[in-house]
């Protein structure tokens, strides 16, 4: 690209204390001389010295900025971007066609969002990987910015005579792409941080579902073991055994009344025995216990049948008393019968309560069992629920985290442009402008070698032992970065020559007195000394 006429123009030399442009044209030649020559190794050879304008391209970027583009595309931006997820694969897990567990299922998501997947990769040009590849070429950094920044309202419209541009392949259209690629690159990382928080949605309504279906049956299991627990504690309890020990106990009392009453009609009969015994003897008696009937007789007649009575009496006495005698070993046997039935009715009472008291136990033994399996199937609930949310909660960040990304990443991107101000310069969408530099190409013979040097705009002050400094640390980044990349990108290199022997100041034959004029007006302001201008003619000599 050819330039000619006047183009807007950076400062080369400020004053460090105002920041503003001071030296021109003899002046500014001289000092950049001396920047170039000051440490050059005696032995050395100054082969060319040139004066040279490195082309920038201004041009919109999103919206109240510009991007600068680098015309010698030594800048560039190169890196990764994080892409969006993979949501045809979030989908097809949450479909579960695999038939995995909801934990499963959410683990997998993890893997997913976290590329440590089968099918993931770390970068691509697509946007399959976690991270896409971006070059965005030509443009300018933010540290380099920070120093244009500080020379742009300083930006002069000024013939390019004296000056020698450096080549440059890049084109309007070509500018044009890079700026609609670094705008598309912002709204891409924009739409990529939506597409992260959407999943959050997507995922969210899924998991909902199963929060709710998993609620229901922790629901469901509460109703069955509370009816189950409440159905068998009805089969019996304390009072239920109260209330049935008082009907046993009435039940066994009257049982035993009736058998006490059996064994006293036994008792009652063996004493009617006694009775028909006794009437017995007394129907025998009943003769002499009449004195009518005694009487007929004589005391003497009767006393043979009296004594036979009092004989048979004797003997059906002795008759009787073994009677009762029989009658007493029957009513102890009655007895102790009598005290079987109390014990037989204290033993069944007993076995009866004992068997409530089992009942009971077994009851409590299987409401504890429904109990210990209704906490431990909710237990199993919570714990899968505690999971899900723990593990929903691990996505959200990761998620959270992805989407801040691409803004951050956004953000990063955008620091890579400069938000417009008054400066005429971004008033125009696009626009060249020239960072002038000095360039010295030196020959080691030694060592069979040439090497360059390069000063880039910089501040001045009036002490010689830190005389100039660049504008800004990106500044001098790139001057080293510059005197690196020519040794090995032979176009770049050939460009510098080019210039540099194009336009070779060493050639100028009205060199001496431009010199001159420089020493005067740089001594003038007190910017070098004499011990400085003695050094730069005694390099001078050497050239001749």
């Amino acid at each position: 690209m050819s330039i000619h006429g006047s183009q807007y123009i950076l400062p080369l030399f400020s004053k460090k204390d105002t920041k503003q442009p001071f030296l021109n044209d003899d002046d500014e030649l001289v000092l950049a001389f001396h920047l170039l020559t000051k440490d050059v190794d005696p032995g050395h050879k100054i082969l060319t010295f040139s004066r040279v304008l490195w082309p920038f391209l201004s041009i919109q970027g999103i919206i109240s900025t510009h991007i600068i583009l680098d015309g010698l595309k030594i800048y560039s931006k190169k890196g990764k971007f994080t892409n969006p997820p993979r949501q045809p694969l979030i989908g097809h897990v949450l479909r579960n066609v695999e038939e995995r567990t909801h934990i499963e299922q959410l683990e997998k998501i993890i893997k997913v969002l976290t590329y440590k997947d089968e099918e993931a990769e770390e970068i691509s040009t697509g946007e399959d990987s976690e991270y896409q590849i971006v070059q965005i070429e030509a443009l300018t950094n933010p540290e380099f910015l920070d120093g244009l920044l500080k020379l742009i309202p300083y930006l002069g419209y000024n013939p390019i005579e004296g000056y020698m541009p450096l080549d440059t392949n890049l084109t309007t259209d070509n500018a044009l792409d890079i700026a609609e690629e670094y705008r598309n690159i912002i709204e891409t990382l924009k739409g990529n941080s939506m597409r992260w928080k959407g999943q959050i949605g997507l995922i969210g309504d899924e998991i909902e579902k199963w929060l709710v279906d998993l609620n229901v049956q922790m629901k469901d299991i509460n109703s069955r073991y509370d009816s189950q627990i409440k159905k068998t504690a009805m089969i019996i309890d304390d009072e239920e055994i109260k209330s049935n020990l008082e009907v046993e106990r009435d039940k066994l009392e009257n049982w035993l009344v009736n058998e006490k009453k059996k064994l006293l009609d036994n008792v009652a009969v063996q004493f009617k025995t006694i009775d028909r015994h006794l009437e017995d003897i007394l129907k025998r008696n009943k003769f002499y216990s009449n004195e009518d009937t005694l009487k007929r007789k004589s005391f003497e007649n009767q006393i043979e049948n009296i004594e036979t009575h009092l004989e048979d009496l004797k003997e059906e006495g002795n008759k009787f008393l073994k009677t009762i005698e029989s009658v007493q070993e029957k009513f102890n046997l009655t007895k102790e019968k009598a005290n079987d039935y109390d014990n037989r009715a204290k033993r069944r009472l007993e076995d009866f309560e004992k068997d409530l008291r089992e009942r009971l136990s077994d009851r409590n033994k299987q409401v504890s069992k429904y109990s210990i399996e209704k906490q431990e199937r909710i237990e199993i609930l919570k714990q899968k629920i505690s999971k899900i949310e723990s593990l929903f909660n691990q996505i959200k960040e990761i998620i959270r985290t992805k989407a801040q990304d691409c803004i951050n990443e956004s953000e990063d991107l955008k620091s890579w442009s400069i938000e417009d101000t008054e400066a005429d310069l971004f008033a125009k969408p696009i626009q060249w402008i020239y960072m002038p530099a000095y360039i010295m190409f030196i020959e080691d013979e030694d060592m069979f070698e040439e090497y360059m040097r390069i000063v880039l705009p910089g501040y001045i002050s009036n002490n010689q032992s830190s005389l100039y400094e660049e504008v800004s640390e990106g500044f001098s980044v790139l001057k080293n970065h510059i005197n690196e990349k020519i040794e090995d990108d032979m176009v770049l290199r050939s460009n510098f020559e080019f210039s540099s022997e194009n336009k070779n100041i060493l050639k100028d034959p009205n060199l001496n007195k431009r010199m001159q004029k420089g020493f005067s007006k740089l001594r003038g302001l007190n910017i070098i000394n004499e011990d400085t201008e003695k050094s730069i003619r005694e390099i001078l000599k050497n050239l001749t």
